[in-house]
């Protein structure tokens, strides 16, 4: 939100976290072995209990880019959000199938006492990953592909 023509820190947070991301390479480039990706989160209060619905979807490797963040979903939040950019680097690093777990949100917001307060949203979540055979790269199998059609 504008205040007076200047950005909020949220959105300034925001701003500077989506040019990381613009910024980085596809998921396609930068982790050539990974064939697919299908990810579920499910956003979950402080105490734990599940808050609203769960999120499930294909990842399209050649559009994510590898700052693998999601929103916080705290509409006050300024400096949170969840990077699994690393858990996901980690996952690949180790050619794992299933990488699972949970962050908590570090940012912080303000109370309606302009009190500052942690936010502490939590992100479960479930990284199922699928290889290119070792030795076959993504561009390999593509032309393997248009050799037999």
């Amino acid at each position: 939100m504008k205040h007076n023509g200047k950005t909020s820190a949220r959105q300034q947070y925001r701003l500077e976290r989506d040019q990381r991301v613009k910024e980085s390479p596809a998921l396609s480039e930068k982790y050539r072995d990974l064939k697919s990706l299908k990810v579920r989160l499910a956003y979950c209060g402080p105490e734990g209990t599940l808050r609203g619905t769960e999120i499930k979807y294909d990842v399209n490797l050649d559009v994510a880019r590898s700052v693998f963040s999601f929103n916080c979903p705290n509409a006050e939040c300024i400096g949170g959000d969840f990077d699994l950019s690393d858990e996901l680097a980690r996952a690949i690093r180790t050619r794992r199938k299933l990488a699972e777990g949970e962050k908590c949100c570090q940012g912080w917001y303000r109370r309606a006492t302009s009190e500052k307060a942690d936010c502490r949203k939590l992100l479960r979540y479930t990284l199922t990953l699928e290889y290119h055979r070792r030795g076959s790269t993504r561009k390999a199998t593509t032309a393997k592909r248009h050799v037999h059609a």
